[in-house]
């Protein structure tokens, strides 16, 4: 009789445990898809070139054809778009050293070797914006227990190693010669959370940021 009721309890502790996991992995798959679509409305195109870290709700993607770089952050609920040649660089860096760079005008750094292990692994980008110069995106997070994007951190490293080459191939690329200031950028300020983003990329419209 106790071996029995041992037995419904284990199975009653097992189902709950499944339940709870199998909730926390649909939420976590539900943010990666609601981050695709708050990229896809904010890009008004397809996202390429995407990174994200769905444990902290923060992404970035562009489109070379729309010439639109998206960076989002607080789960996708808020953001900034900009136009590619606000883009000024973009740097890798692994525990807190800048390993691989990419300026506009400067000369690049290159990845020489790919480091096997690492705590953090980070992704900057730096923007011609003086309210909000700089975005990152963790690749490898270093807190224990976060999702990771990456089977690895060589994995993720390759990875950006990757995403800084195409950065490499957009900054090489002249500046639009029709802008005679920066274009405008958009802030996302939802006001509630399972809003979509009113994104507007009206090109007279002022800096609203």
């Amino acid at each position: 009789m106790n071996d029995a009721l041992r037995l419904v309890l284990l199975l009653a502790i097992a189902g709950v445990i499944l339940t709870v996991a199998g909730g926390l992995a649909a939420r976590y798959f539900d943010q990666h898809r609601r981050i695709i679509r708050f990229l896809r409305q904010a890009l008004q195109a397809t996202p390429e070139g995407m990174m994200m870290d769905r444990a902290a709700g923060r992404a970035l993607a562009f489109n070379i054809e729309a010439a639109r770089l998206a960076v989002l952050w607080d789960r996708g609920r808020r953001g900034l778009v900009y136009k590619m040649d606000q883009l000024m660089g973009a740097e890798m860096m692994v525990d807190h050293v800048v390993l691989a760079r990419s300026y506009r005008g400067e000369p690049r750094k290159l990845l020489d070797e790919i480091p096997m292990s690492a705590h953090k692994i980070t992704l900057r980008l730096i923007f011609d914006n003086p309210r909000d110069p700089d975005f990152e995106v963790e690749l490898w997070p270093a807190r224990h227990g976060r999702g990771h994007e990456f089977p690895s951190p060589a994995d993720a490293v390759q990875s950006g190693r990757r995403w800084l080459a195409s950065i490499e191939s957009i900054l090489r690329r002249p500046a639009a010669r029709t802008l005679t200031k920066p274009a405008p950028l958009v802030a996302v300020l939802p006001e509630e959370e399972d809003s979509a983003p009113p994104w507007d990329d009206d090109e007279d419209e002022e800096n609203n940021h």
